[in-house]
């Protein structure tokens, strides 16, 4: 029989100054409540703010360029720790050189790639947002999904024709030529280094 668990159930007694474990774990509990509740409920702009969107509020390119949630994120400020690790997963939890790596390759895709292929018009790109994970028609409205599909959820081929392709937004479309690249290179890695 293992030991029984006690660490909230046990009585305490409080140090003059300091806490117990439950009323630390109550305080931490609450503590991060609100730090969650404030930028991911009651006020999502905390999410992301970004001052090139507010000093140029009318400009398309200063939405691509600078919004956190809709654009590149350029000289955005977040203060919500879910949206700053995002990419990462948690910095925390990986060497610095993992770390660095993902960040190398998050830079080298936001910020070369998706602008050099989206003003480079690949894949008719300027049709569609730079950010987004919606699926567009050729003139860059929102796809109807269900239109494509019959009465049994099945792919209508002559819907498909007659409603046209589906297009990706530029930063989708990289990253998924970049997912399917790297399962590919893993698959390789292992080939080369482990074959034997």
């Amino acid at each position: 029989m293992g030991i029984p668990s006690r660490a909230l159930h046990e009585k305490e007694v409080r140090s003059k100054g300091g806490f117990t474990r439950s009323q630390f774990f109550l305080v931490a509990f609450v503590c991060s409540f609100v730090y969650y509740i404030f930028p991911g409920y009651l006020f999502q702009m905390l999410t992301s703010l970004s001052w090139i969107c507010w000093v140029f509020p009318n400009s398309v390119l200063a939405q691509q360029l600078g919004s956190g949630l809709y654009g590149l994120g350029i000289g955005s400020i977040g203060l919500d720790w879910a949206s700053v690790s995002s990419y990462l997963g948690s910095p925390l939890a990986s060497p610095w050189f993992a770390t660095a790596n993902v960040a190398a390759g998050f830079f080298i895709i936001m910020y070369v790639i998706t602008p050099m292929a989206y003003r480079f018009n690949l894949y008719k790109a300027r049709n569609f947002p730079i950010f987004s994970h919606g699926l567009f028609t050729e003139s860059g409205h929102k796809y109807n999904i269900t239109s494509i599909v019959d009465s049994q959820f099945h792919f209508d081929t002559e819907a498909y024709q007659k409603n046209g392709p589906l297009y990706l937004s530029t930063f989708f479309a990289v990253t998924y030529g970049v997912r399917f690249a790297s399962l590919t290179a893993t698959i390789i890695h292992v080939l080369l280094f482990h074959g034997r």
